[in-house]
């Protein structure tokens, strides 16, 4: 039977991560059916054999590079509707319904309100982003997938901010959803190891600076030391 939704992960060496990510979805409250499409891109570790236990549609790449796994997922998606999730990423149980909800009422992708986790009071203020800038699709988002086909998927020549590029295409071309009824609690180590204020001045002055006021669109790999914490 086809699924309702694709729920795409990219992971790299996510072992430590991934299986609370696969039990949150499967506590979701859906009247759909899904399929979870795990993309492991240059994993050592047990990622793709937790994965399966949970079972995921498990794909093996050689390369690192998270816009590429997430491009190599949609590929293999049988859905119509594309969600991108992160790999240490929990979403409330109501989000897939949501999805499928603005999916049905026309919407052809959006985003969800990202909080992060931890006690510090940027982590508890987190989730102020999500209502103040419309390109927050990291974390977890929803697109057609005629759509995401139609505009050549993830720019991989993009690393950081894929996600926001993916955005500003994808409004292009029809209405997009927030889904502020619902949620997905993300990781928040990389601002703990890099600093919150560097990320939250890096989110403002790419949004607020170089894209509504420069129009300079988003960074690329070259502009931004983007290190891996795994």
């Amino acid at each position: 039977m086809k699924p309702d939704i694709s729920i795409i992960i990219p992971a790299y060496n996510e072992g430590k991560y991934i299986s609370t990510t696969l039990q949150a979805i499967q506590k979701s409250i859906f009247s759909g059916q899904y399929e979870i499409i795990v993309v492991c891109n240059g994993c050592t570790d047990n990622t793709p054999e937790i994965a399966k236990k949970y079972g995921a549609r498990v794909f093996i790449l050689s390369d690192k590079g998270t816009p590429e796994a997430m491009n190599y997922g949609a590929k293999q998606a049988q859905a119509d509707v594309l969600t991108f999730l992160d790999a240490d990423t929990l979403i409330s149980n109501n989000l897939l319904q949501q999805v499928l909800s603005a999916h049905e009422q026309g919407y052809i992708g959006g985003r969800t309100v990202i909080r992060w986790s931890g006690d510090s009071i940027f982590a508890n203020m987190s989730g102020i982003i999500s209502y103040v800038h419309k390109h927050k699709w990291g974390g977890f988002c929803f697109i057609d997938k005629k759509l995401f086909q139609l505009i050549g998927g993830y720019k991989t020549s993009v690393k950081y901010g894929f996600d926001f590029d993916l955005s500003h295409r994808a409004q292009r071309n029809g209405k997009t959803a927030f889904l502020n009824k619902s949620y997905a609690l993300s990781s928040s180590r990389r601002f703990e190891k890099e600093g919150w204020l560097r990320h939250l001045w890096l989110a403002t002055k790419r949004y607020y600076f170089d894209e509504r006021i420069l129009h300079k669109g988003v960074k690329h790999e070259e502009h931004i030391d983007y290190k891996d914490y795994r």
